[in-house]
């Protein structure tokens, strides 16, 4: 390179060499460079037996999560229902701490009833080549037990303390798959004071410090979700963290016979099965006598989301609850009948599109990320 001048101003010429190879270089690498192409994703390897027997994971597209290696691991969530049989062959290597059960006072719980082992098994069950896994099978578990029979608010203080328990135990994943017997849209903050004041204190510290509360819209067949799935309507710093749960049919055709809509909780609302009743229609979980049982509503439509908060929260280690929160809700599948958001809310949990890779450029130095378009 050499300088010129003419009438004053310096002119740089490059010589013309330089030119052909600047003009060559990308053909002379093109020649020696190869670019490698990643293996295409296969999910079938954990398309089991177990796999298919869970007809809900199909549905969802959890093998494909799988293979992007979101399985739970390391991810703790809290299971606030009657309790668990944690001897079951299922659950062990599953449980992160014992837990308490309110209903004996006692560290450690037993299942009178059978339902928390039902949502156990959904949400956790071993993958072992028995009956079925799952959704989550590496997570582990913080079982609670509270009241067996009566409505919620007749144990607030137990359910408070369950709450604080588990996420002083490491959870900010909370499976409830209970609710007050109250619409939603008959609520306000000074009601819900008067029914529930210690754990509304308790929901709105933990929600503050990340947790993500998962509940069903319940089972009456109505136009709007119970009062714990709408909570957010009055009380909308919950928003944040709070998913409300629509069942659907095994086939994920529509709401099943026994699911309320999302209604008001639209926004924060999402669609998984949750089975049908009739022989075979639910889905296949664990009973409380080690035996597998068929279970419908949105009971376990709601461990089915717990499951895959946690097995996403896997993938994505960097991503706080409340974000995969954020990414699963936002990557739901809205097309066809899921696009009526007052039935499914965001739409039909869609895992393929929830794992998929995030950018580097959305997701900041503090975090924080932007997980509305994945690709």
């Amino acid at each position: 390179m050499y300088a010129d001048t003419h009438e004053g101003t310096t002119m740089l010429q490059i010589p013309s060499f330089s030119i052909i190879f600047a003009l060559l270089l990308p053909f002379l690498l093109s020649g020696c460079l190869t670019i490698p192409t990643p293996p295409p994703l296969d999910p079938t390897p954990f398309e089991t037996p177990e796999y298919r027997a869970q007809k809900g994971l199909a549905i969802v597209h959890a093998s494909t999560l799988y293979a992007r290696g979101g399985t739970g691991q390391g991810v703790a969530v809290a299971l606030v229902d009657s309790g668990l049989n944690s001897n079951l062959p299922e659950f062990q290597g599953r449980i992160r701490d014992p837990g308490f059960d309110h209903v004996e006072n006692q560290v450690g719980t037993f299942d009178r009833i059978g339902h928390g082992t039902q949502m156990a098994g959904i949400l956790a069950a071993n993958k072992d080549d028995q009956g079925m896994h799952g959704i989550a099978f590496n997570a582990q578990l913080i079982p609670f037990r509270f009241g067996d029979d009566n409505e919620p608010f007749f144990f607030d203080s137990e359910i408070a303390q369950s709450w604080q328990s588990g996420f002083d135990k490491g959870a900010r994943i909370f499976n409830n798959s209970w609710a007050n017997a109250v619409p939603a849209t008959e609520i306000n903050e000074a009601r819900y004071k008067q029914v529930m004041p210690e754990s509304l204190v308790i929901a709105r510290k933990l929600v503050r410090d990340g947790a993500v509360f998962v509940f069903p819209t319940g089972n009456e067949l109505k136009r709007e979700p119970l009062v714990e799935p709408g909570l957010p309507i009055a009380i909308p710093e919950l928003e944040m963290g709070w998913i409300a749960v629509v069942a659907l049919k095994n086939d994920g055709s529509a709401i099943n016979a026994k699911s309320n809509y999302c209604g008001v909780a639209a926004a924060w609302c999402i669609a998984v099965p949750g089975g049908d009743s009739g022989a075979d229609q639910g889905l296949l979980t664990t009973h409380k006598d080690g035996q597998y049982a068929q279970t419908a509503g949105t009971s376990p439509a709601v461990a089915l989301v717990s499951g895959a908060l946690a097995a996403l929260q896997s993938r994505y280690p960097e991503l706080t609850a409340q974000q995969v929160r954020e990414r699963l809700l936002s990557t739901a599948n809205r097309a066809g009948i899921y696009a009526n958001s007052e039935a499914y809310g965001q739409g039909l949990m869609d895992l393929d599109a929830a794992s998929r890779p995030i950018p580097e450029s959305e997701i900041g130095a503090a975090g924080q990320s932007d997980l509305s378009s994945p690709i």
